[in-house]
């Protein structure tokens, strides 16, 4: 398809977010669109570069209007040619931008974490975040303020006045926000980059932290023992999609619910027995795609999932809308409605992960393996930058004891 103005103006909000691709080369990168759940529609090119898919955005519409994100795509397509990855080429120009400016203000510091956010983090969190700022921090930001000039009171009653209004949980990410915030400022600010240059934004400490509230608890302590999961994978009583999901994440070592539940049959290359998570869809994208092995119990679930999978490949297909992936809640409020039914303590998608990670340690398995298996080997900069070593044997030897502790304690 080719995109016109009045095509975009067109598209409607669906229960999930979704992405359109415009016709053209493939080695030049593909312009598409992604229209939100909230109806705001965001253009971005997705490419491919040295083995990797991936994506940049171009910005909102129509603010960013068709000609002008055609007119960079067109940059970006030169880059590629040019064997150039264009995030890589968006960052180095950005710090050289930042490092020729002036002292920026509050508000242009928001603009530099949202475009540093971009190109590092998943891009549904990228989403909530940008949505987050806008409507809770911006608008409460005078226009002449100064980084240096930002007050432990006004971040109070920023999140305070959130917190005010009944949304405790809200309140909880716009405080993990802005201490995400003034970390980015301090950090830029310390870099080797701005050895002996004027700071731009000039913060001493990151006092967000000293601001406290009692908020809604969700420290996550809820496992499933090997009762609890057997009872759970043997279940009749559970909606086809809602027990495929809970069987496959937990044979594919308890990965992230949108990992799992967002993927692709793309992902899956069951010649190889080989799960790839892309960069796009990881909390943090600079790790690159993870690899997870496939163990043989998983095998027939994913033919399975894959005989059935939406118009889009996608894996868990939205009842009514044939290329979306269904919405996590679908099978949240399953599992709630099974437990209370069979009289069993309530947990959700999100504790299959920690259920995971602590009877792979009952299993055998070491905690570096299990970090390893569960993408939490790669915080610190050196093994984001550096180390580039894939780990593919030690994941098969964790695969390997996890599948055999899952047969003998829950059954196939």
């Amino acid at each position: 398809m080719n995109f016109t103005d009045k095509s975009i103006k067109a598209l409607k909000a669906k229960d999930k977010r979704y992405v359109l691709t415009e016709s053209g080369n493939y080695g030049e990168g593909r312009l598409q669109i992604r229209v939100s759940e909230s109806g705001a529609k965001t253009f971005r090119v997705q490419y491919h570069i040295n083995g990797k898919r991936k994506v940049i955005g171009l910005g909102n519409y129509p603010v960013v209007d068709l000609k002008t994100a055609r007119s960079k795509h067109a940059e970006i397509s030169v880059l590629l040619s040019n064997n150039i990855d264009p995030q890589e080429h968006q960052l180095k120009t950005q710090k050289a931008e930042f490092a020729s400016s002036a002292k920026r203000t509050m508000l242009e510091m928001l603009d530099d974490f949202n475009v540093f956010i971009s190109t590092r983090w998943a891009e549904s969190t990228i989403g909530r975040t940008e949505k987050l700022i806008k409507r809770n921090i911006t608008p409460f930001i005078a226009t002449d303020l100064m980084p240096d000039e930002f007050t432990i009171d006004m971040a109070r009653d920023i999140i305070y006045r959130v917190y005010n209004r009944g949304a405790k949980e809200q309140a909880r990410l716009v405080r993990s926000t802005l201490m995400s915030i003034l970390k980015f400022a301090i950090d830029f600010d310390n870099s080797p980059e701005q050895y002996k240059k004027p700071n731009l934004y000039d913060i001493k400490t990151n006092f967000i932290r000293d601001i406290n509230f009692e908020t809604p608890k969700n420290k996550g302590e809820r496992w499933l023992s090997e009762a609890e999961l057997k009872k759970v994978w043997n279940a009749d009583d559970l909606p086809y999609y809602t027990q495929q999901y809970i069987k496959l994440a937990l044979l594919l070592g308890g990965q992230r619910v949108n990992e799992v539940y967002g993927s692709f049959v793309s992902d899956f290359a069951l010649e190889n027995k080989t799960f790839t998570i892309p960069a796009n869809r990881i909390k943090v994208k600079q790790r690159g795609d993870h690899i997870v092995p496939l163990c043989e119990t998983a095998i027939p679930i994913i033919k399975e999932l894959m005989q059935q999978a939406g118009k889009a490949g996608q894996m868990f297909p939205h009842r009514d809308n044939p290329t979306a992936t269904a919405h996590v809640s679908t099978i949240r409020m399953a599992i709630l409605r099974w437990c209370e039914k069979n009289d069993v303590l309530p947990f959700n998608p999100r504790d299959l992960r920690r259920t995971c990670k602590t009877l792979m340690g009952k299993a055998g398995i070491d905690k570096i393996n299990r970090d390893i298996l569960q993408q939490h080997n790669k915080f610190d900069v050196s093994s984001v930058h550096y180390d580039r070593y894939d780990y593919m044997k030690e994941k098969h030897q964790s695969i390997e004891v996890w599948e055999q502790f899952l047969l003998d304690n829950i059954g196939k």
